[in-house]
């Protein structure tokens, strides 16, 4: 999972970049201060899988409500939990008008956070057909979502963490085209990795592991710009 985390404490900031850091299904977790900040996350937004949005961050916008306006303009599925000190029901209501995924008043439980993030991340994936008790299921090859294994017929793939994201990028966005910029940016974005590694390179070492099960060829390059995922 790819996190953005909008949160002006940076001590809170920085105990829940460490939360969901520890897990095993995490590729990047990205904190952003301040609203200057925020705005240069706008243009690769879609990379993210999860926002956390303190709504007391920003001292150079018209409103809360214009941040996460700019956030649905660009994207309108991605979950976006609200976290603030506002106990207000008019406030909330305003909120998840325009298109909050949830609400969660200060001081909260950490644990109770994370059971709430990965609620809706889970949710987010109800939109695809494919996707039953959890697991995302395409052409025997199946993603569990709670515990971050892929399986071909049923038999555990052993991937790096890396590799699994990869494979997780290209099953949630089967038989679409897919940009190298897109997938680099998915994999590497704010990373050291993102300017020294090659993103063929792990694509090559995920095909490598197919292979054994006779399933490299789903990955498909078109003119070495795109990649498509496909049954054959």
């Amino acid at each position: 999972m790819n996190f953005l985390i909008i949160e002006d404490d940076v001590f809170l900031a920085t105990k829940l970049k460490y939360l969901f850091d520890k897990r095993d299904a995490t590729n990047i977790v990205t904190v952003v201060n301040n609203y200057l900040d925020f705005l240069d996350e706008i243009s690769i937004i879609k990379i993210y899988d999860v926002i956390l949005l303190d709504i007391n961050l920003w001292d150079k916008v018209k409103s809360w409500y214009d941040v996460l306006k700019i956030i649905r303009e660009k994207s309108s599925h991605i979950p976006v939990i609200i976290v603030s000190w506002i106990d207000d029901i008019m406030n909330m209501s305003k909120f998840f008008s325009l298109g909050a995924s949830d609400y969660i008043i200060k001081p909260f439980r950490f644990e109770e956070l994370e059971i709430r993030v990965l609620k809706w991340f889970k949710n987010n994936f109800l939109k695809l057909d494919n996707l039953n008790n959890n697991n995302i299921f395409y052409n025997w090859l199946l993603y569990d979502i709670d515990k971050n294994e892929f399986y071909f017929n049923w038999k555990n793939i052993v991937l790096t963490k890396k590799n699994k994201y990869l494979l997780y990028i290209f099953i949630t966005n089967k038989e679409i085209f897919l940009s190298m910029n897109f997938i680099d940016n998915k994999l590497f974005w704010n990373n050291d990795d993102f300017k020294i590694k090659n993103i063929r390179v792990y694509i090559f070492r995920l095909r490598k592991i197919l292979k054994i099960l006779w399933i490299d060829n789903r990955i498909k390059n078109i003119r070495w710009e795109w990649y498509i995922f496909k049954k054959r």
